[in-house]
């Protein structure tokens, strides 16, 4: 019979991301079936363009929704007779409990602070290693599953369609830049929950000033519907040319756009894992977060980290926010050191 897995990964893009090599190693292994259950139905349309994943399902669909909704997710689990659940780090309770629920037989995860009595229902686990990668601790569940840990073999795991590049060059056409031109992305926005993750868009305005100076790239600012409008605001601030995507287009036309950059530079985000994901040199801002575990991973990828005795102020659970006003570890990063980063990845 088949064997049938699931990757649960009930976080933001950037980790259903990171669990893409993961897909392709237990596809390697022997499954004939791997699909994923994520939380963004934005994230699963992308998803499921991947070779290496067969269908996702996301969590806040609006079939999904509610207590009824919930009833009815954790039916469609149990209807598609999964073998065995991969809980993608850092999962939570919720994630072991609807695998348990679902009567899905081997549940595989890794143990840390924030599980509690939950971790009981796993049937294969061992602790996480706080010090690595989220890609190296998916590594050690392809282990605990029986499948290969090579997750470099796997990554970057994107390439845009021919559609999705179309669609980025009609779109750049459209707006008066030009399709032949070379840009630098950046993305000024995160998680709406964490926006103490976000580089001060006076700062963004500088950088962008900055590269067209010295590098001679225009910039598309990654605004997508949750930060429409910081575009806008960007373009205002800077003295050269800024092309906002202001909510434009879908994570595959994201993609698309992304194989007309030189470089992106962006906070700690889902964005930021995208354009490592497909293969764009990548300088990432980290204030509050750490940036062992999330930085933009590959060659060609680096991270400037905010430098104050504060930081990093979170790592797993909940965050309480910033105690100081200003959120002065990333008011504090200038442009002209995430500049120097730059030099390091593309040559000075």
């Amino acid at each position: 019979m088949p064997k049938r897995a699931l990757i649960v990964s009930l976080q933001g893009i950037g980790n259903n991301l990171l669990a893409l090599p993961l897909a392709a190693s237990l596809r390697l292994a022997g499954y004939e079936r791997v699909e994923m259950l994520v939380t963004s139905p934005r994230a699963a349309t992308l998803l499921t363009t991947h070779p290496a994943v067969d269908d996702t399902l996301a969590s806040n669909a609006a079939s999904f929704a509610g207590l009824k909704g919930r009833g009815r997710l954790v039916a469609e689990l149990r209807r598609r007779r999964y073998d065995t659940a991969v809980l993608a780090y850092p999962s939570g309770e919720k994630s072991i409990l609807l695998t348990a629920l679902a009567d899905i037989p081997v549940r595989i995860g890794l143990a840390h602070w924030t599980l509690g009595a939950a971790q009981r229902l796993l049937t294969h686990s061992e602790p996480a290693d706080h010090g690595l990668h989220d890609l190296e601790h998916n590594a050690a569940l392809a282990r605990l599953a029986g499948a290969s840990t090579d997750m470099n073999a796997h990554w970057p795991p994107f390439l845009p369609s021919h559609g999705a590049v179309n669609n980025a060059r009609r779109f750049l056409r459209d707006n008066g830049f030009d399709p032949a031109a070379r840009y630098v992305g950046m993305h000024p926005g995160s998680d709406g929950h964490f926006i103490e993750k976000r580089w001060p868009e006076y700062h963004l305005a500088r950088f962008a000033e900055r590269m067209h100076r010295t590098r001679g790239l225009a910039t598309i600012v990654f605004d997508g519907p949750s930060e429409r409008g910081a575009g806008r605001r960007i373009a205002n601030l800077a003295a050269t040319p800024v092309l906002p995507m202001d909510g434009w287009g879908d994570l595959a036309d994201a993609l698309g756009l992304l194989a007309f950059c030189d470089l992106f530079v962006s906070n700690d985000s889902g964005l930021m894992n995208l354009a490592a994901a497909s293969g764009v040199p990548t300088v990432a801002v980290f204030g509050p977060s750490v940036v062992s575990r999330t930085r933009p991973w590959g060659p060609r990828r680096t991270a400037v980290v905010a430098e104050r005795p504060c930081v990093p102020c979170y790592d797993l659970g909940p965050y309480s926010g910033c105690v100081h006003p200003t959120r002065m570890c990333l008011a504090d990063l200038s442009p002209e050191r995430v500049a120097l980063a730059v030099d390091d990845v593309l040559g000075a």
